[in-house]
Parts: structure tokens; sequence; C-alpha cells
């Protein structure tokens, strides 16, 4: 079976450069190519109507689009601020070391390379026999290792719980609060004189 790399929808028109108006329709060609694959072209409805009969007829599919409205571009921001959001609480919690943001730090990684964000290059065992995965993030290059947690003494239900508030609520620093210790106070008697 072959292994299909489409582009996602473009922004433009290929023939006239147009741009997709949001709720607008538009027209996706699946064509062959020479290397033996194929690639998506979006045309604007004009563009498509102009195309000749043999040209639609070399293409292994084709299908109409609807470009979707204003809500689809605040969807791709909240995706990305998401994401953005989890890589930074990884980031945070990683750097913090507390090893009971293990499971923590376990899932999130596991949920952005999931999400393709970073990429699994080489898992290790430490001292203690524990699995490290080492991680590359996409973009900047940047390794991070994540120690699995111990599975069995893990509530997992508690650990979704966990991040779910990361997520949304980000890290709160940990501050580390000193009891003040109380000032004496002298005591004071008071005493009767007796008549």
């Amino acid at each position: 079976m072959a292994d299909w790399r489409l582009k996602p929808r473009a922004q433009r028109c290929v023939a006239c450069g147009r741009p997709f108006a949001p709720g607008g329709v538009g027209h996706s060609l699946l064509m062959p190519e020479a290397e033996g694959g194929f690639a998506r072209r979006d045309l604007c409805p004009g563009c498509f109507s102009a195309l000749s009969d043999n040209e639609r007829a070399t293409a292994s599919a084709a299908w109409t689009f609807t470009v979707p409205a204003t809500s689809a571009s605040r969807e791709t921001v909240s995706e990305t601020a998401h994401r953005a959001s989890a890589e930074t609480v990884l980031r945070i919690l990683v750097e913090r070391g507390d090893p009971r943001d293990r499971a923590s730090i376990y899932v999130l990684a596991l949920l952005l390379e999931r999400g393709k964000h970073i990429v699994e290059r080489q898992v290790t065992t430490d001292g203690e026999g524990r699995r490290v995965h080492v991680y590359e993030y996409r973009g900047s290059g940047e390794l991070i290792s994540v120690t699995e947690p111990v599975l069995a003494g893990i509530d997992l239900p508690t650990v979704q719980r966990q991040v779910a508030a990361l997520l949304e609520h980000g890290v709160r620093p940990q501050v580390r609060v000193r009891r003040r210790k109380r000032a004496l106070r002298p005591r004071y008697t008071v005493q009767r004189k007796r008549r």
C-alpha cells in the first residue's frame, strides 16, 4: 500500500493566486506526478471551469470543498495555543525536576509525541532500571529526556486530572513557604497586693 502524503488545502488558488474566501467554495484535484506520487491542486471555481476536459480526465480524484468561516481560524489558534501550552508545561515540569511530576511529564510527552510535535530518538535505562525516553522537538531540534514512571503504583484518573488542570491553568511556580517562628512575647503576670 502506498504512503500518500497529501498537503492540506491551500490558502490560495494554484492557478490565479487569489485567496479562498471564508465560506466560499473551491475544487481540489489529485493529479499523478511523474515520480509516482500524487499532488493536490486547489482551484477557485473560475479556474476550475477554465480547465479542459483532458486536464480534468487526467485527475485521479476531484472534489469540491467549502472554506470554513472564521470559526475554523479560531480553532487553529486555540489548537496552536494548546500545543504551545503543552510544550511549555512539559518544559517547566522537566526543568523543575520534581519526582512527583514524573507521571504528568510522561503523559504530556506521549500527547506531544502522538501529535507529532516531538519525536522519540532513543530509549535507555537509568541506574535504577527505569526506561528513559529521549525526545527531540521537531521545530528546534532541542532534546529532552523523560523518565518512564512505575506504572503499577500510579492512579491514572488522578494523573489525567492533574494533566488536564496543568493544561487549563498552567504551572504554578513552586513556592516554598517558610513558617515564621512566632516572636516570643513576654508573659506578664499580675500580682495583686493582699491587704
